[in-house]
């Protein structure tokens, strides 16, 4: 077969564009592996000793490899068996013929099997039966990966260990081996996939949560019908969610958001959840003020991880409560957009408040709550003397709270209340200064009681809380300031 294209193996580098590297300190199927995932078209070119190889992965498939003499998946194999070395990203003219066939899922695992078949390594199984080892003195995050694709924990423990502030003590492939690990390693936290053999996620939570209690962050792809069963999971003592990582997505961007939410999910105090009693709908006490009456007021309530089960429950007794002052709610999820419009029915079905998904221009009325995220900048205005809200496009990576809260306060100056509860992100805070500025007021839940206090320190720290409050106490403190500012 005859290879049209400028040869990599000689192939000179330009220093100032590209990524280059040493085996020491990534593993090059960690490396191939978030190209895949990123779906990215690259030549990484390894080189041993005086040796030389090349792996062509286009649009995210690897598509060639070709080490001295040999082309094709035993190049790949050879390549992937060397443990030491460099490497580089180069850029080639032209695509080579395709020599490889087989999905990179099953390339990668059959060179790892290879290298630990040729050192005489324990299998992936027998090493995640027991963990890792650990240097003494070492205050990386204690990590427990729980998924049943080989290939996911993989990905997963190569984007957190990536930081090198995060140490993945074991693997587990179902429920079983998790509660087992878990007993045996206390980890920081728990990585926990929802649908698995043996034991699902649902029935592993609950043991967690009763056996040995620890952070948990459920893991899973967004598909249709799974957002109620991980607004259940909430329910159960899962502190956050995250979406898997996906080869459509920068690698480098999911990666450092993942480790960022883990992080954060990792200080929560656990002890300090509580089942929530949620009150159900009462059709028998329908809200005092039509359907289309003004909005003079608005509560911002913002949750972020261990925050959902906090949010449901005030937004239960609040939401109907702000009819009566000529309010609205806006609440804001720390969940995947895709999640808005079902956190809406969920908030209709199980509380029976009157709710929607923010998903175009929207005018704002008395009684109702109005669902949103993070990850989207919405703007109010004032739109023929009535409220509206507006959701614009993201931008990549951005916490977009602060733009919500600057023209919401420029609205309704005064007659604006933010409640900041569990893990809530504030952005910049730049928005909550405005809110003062406006006469608004900042009311936290108290944090001393909640799962994750951290972003409220921050609050705090900046003299920014008016109010630190227990959540049974929340919708009281929210209408009386509303009473104080006629």
């Amino acid at each position: 077969m005859g290879i049209k294209y400028a040869s990599p193996l000689n192939h000179p580098t330009d220093a100032d564009s590209g990524f280059a590297g040493t085996l020491k300190n990534i593993q090059l199927n960690d490396l191939i592996q978030m190209c895949c995932l990123s779906a990215s078209s690259i030549c990484i070119r390894v080189t041993k000793d005086n040796r030389i190889g090349a792996v062509f992965i286009v649009d995210g498939e690897i598509v060639h490899a070709a080490c001295e003499n040999i082309v094709g998946e035993e190049a790949f194999y050879r390549i992937l068996g060397w443990q030491t070395g460099s490497f580089e990203s180069i850029e080639v003219s032209t695509t080579p013929q395709r020599t490889i066939q087989n999905n990179y899922h099953y390339l990668i695992m059959e060179a790892a099997r290879r290298v630990d078949e040729k050192s005489g390594l324990e299998s992936e199984q027998s090493a995640t039966a027991h963990g890792s080892l650990e240097e003494p003195g070492d205050d990386r995050l204690r990590v427990i990966i729980v998924d049943d694709s080989p290939i996911m924990r993989k990905i997963l423990s190569s984007m957190l260990t990536a930081s090198n502030r995060v140490n993945v003590v074991g693997m587990a492939g179902n429920g079983e081996e998790a509660i087992s690990l878990i007993d045996e390693l206390s980890p920081d936290l728990v990585t926990l996939d929802v649908n698995m053999p043996v034991m699902d996620g649902t029935s592993t939570i609950k043991h967690i949560m009763i056996k040995k209690p620890c952070p948990v962050v459920i893991m899973s792809n967004p598909g249709e019908g799974s957002s109620k069963i991980i607004f259940n999971f909430f329910e159960l003592g899962a502190v956050d969610f995250i979406s898997k990582p996906t080869k459509n997505q920068d690698v480098f961007f999911q990666q450092q958001k993942i480790f960022e939410r883990i992080r954060i999910a990792a200080t929560a105090t656990v002890g300090n959840f509580r089942i929530t009693r949620i009150p159900g709908a009462r059709p028998d006490n329908p809200a005092s003020k039509p359907a289309n009456s003004a909005c003079r007021r608005l509560a911002i309530v913002i949750s972020g991880p261990g925050g959902h089960p906090e949010q449901m429950s005030l937004l239960s007794g609040l939401v109907p409560a702000m009819a009566d002052k000529d309010g609205a709610v806006v609440a804001l999820q720390s969940l995947p957009s895709s999640f808005s419009e079902p956190f809406a029915r969920y908030l209709v079905d199980r509380c029976g408040c009157q709710a929607s998904a923010i998903d175009h221009e929207t005018s704002l009325y008395a009684g109702q709550c109005y669902v949103g995220n993070h990850g989207w900048p919405l703007t109010v205005k004032l739109n023929d003397h009535r409220p509206v809200i507006i959701p614009d496009a993201p931008e990549k990576g951005s916490i977009q709270v602060d733009r919500l809260l600057l023209t919401a306060a420029s609205v309704f100056k005064q007659h604006l209340a933010v409640v900041l509860l569990s893990g809530a992100n504030t952005g910049g805070q730049s928005g909550l200064r405005v809110v003062h500025e406006n006469g608004g007021r900042i009311i936290l839940r108290k944090r001393a009681s909640g799962m994750v206090a951290e972003p409220l320190d921050r609050v705090v720290e900046a003299g920014l809380a008016d109010a630190e409050v227990n959540p049974a106490d929340l919708t009281k403190t929210v209408l009386n300031g509303f009473d104080l500012n006629h």
